[in-house]
């Protein structure tokens, strides 16, 4: 078995089709739930984020496999419907993947809306907010996707909150299922309180120190290797599937097309480990 875009493709239909989602009364579609999701995982790891533009590309990128399609309007209106089994299907196998024991923690700004107003006019009023961006030294209006992984960058939970919010309790509640483990994070989660309050529910975190030296220095590049791990996942998410250049509209739309690219993120990283390859590299994927 090769890795290619054909493979995701299927891979997203099989694994879609094995959770037997629920069936709506009356006429079947033309389309189904499962082809849809197949669409998506596709769009994604081409990274195409005009829906219109890619359903044009569809019968280029995979002649023959898709004779009938949605116009943009009814595919983006389903896959909205589809986010919650999207999700599921991509806590599904990265159950079957994840490598147990550490944990990897980090966020990053979204933004949602440029215009003067935004804040009032815009769908997202009431959900997003300002944040400031340090690698590019601006302040976006927006959320902030907080992403937890295991060792290989696998994303293993997730959750949306303004982005002028902390990520302590997004963090936090996202391990709650997870006792026992080691969280791996930036200096953002210093704080004696955070660590007391991990600890109670079974989680060890591990932070860089203030002050590096020479006694610390090999602890410090071991846990600088570990946070690029979850780095090089939200490059894959934001540069690879042009997550900052979503297009959503609203909070509904921008959940669908996150949870659509964690899925396509997701189906790369199990077939390369089936192949052999470095688990986050998908450039043999996206048909580009």
């Amino acid at each position: 078995m090769t890795a290619n875009l054909e493979t995701l493709v299927i891979a997203g239909y099989v694994f879609a089709d094995g959770l037997r989602f629920s069936r709506r009364l009356g006429r079947p579609p033309e389309v189904t739930d499962e082809e849809l999701i197949a669409l998506a995982v596709c769009q994604s790891i081409t990274g195409i984020t005009s829906d219109r533009q890619f359903l044009r590309g569809v019968g280029k990128l995979l002649p023959g496999w898709f004779p009938r399609l949605p116009d943009q309007s009814q595919y983006n209106r389903r896959l909205r419907m589809l986010t919650s089994q999207m999700v599921s299907v991509q806590q599904r196998i990265s159950e079957l993947l994840a490598v147990g024991g550490l944990l990897v923690a980090d966020g990053t700004l979204i933004g949602v809306a440029n215009y003067d107003g935004c804040q009032q006019r815009s769908e997202f009023a009431g959900t997003a907010a300002y944040g400031y961006c340090a690698a590019k030294s601006q302040y976006v209006w927006g959320v902030r996707l907080v992403l937890l992984t295991d060792r290989h960058g696998l994303p293993l939970g997730y959750t949306l909150v303004p982005a002028n919010e902390k990520e302590y309790e997004p963090v936090r509640d996202l391990t709650t299922s997870q006792p026992g483990c080691t969280l791996v994070a930036d200096k953002g989660y210093w704080g004696r309180s955070y660590v007391e309050t991990l600890a109670l529910q079974g989680v060890t975190i591990r932070t860089p120190d203030r002050v590096r030296t020479a006694d610390n220095l090999e602890r410090e590049k071991h846990l600088a290797g570990l946070r690029l791990v979850i780095e090089s996942t939200i490059s894959n998410l934001k540069c690879q599937m042009r997550l900052e250049q979503h297009l959503a509209n609203t909070a509904a739309g921008l959940a669908q097309r996150i949870a659509q690219r964690l899925l396509a993120l997701t189906i790369g990283m199990l077939l390369n480990a089936l192949t052999g390859l470095l688990p986050r590299a998908l450039t043999a994927d996206d048909g580009r």
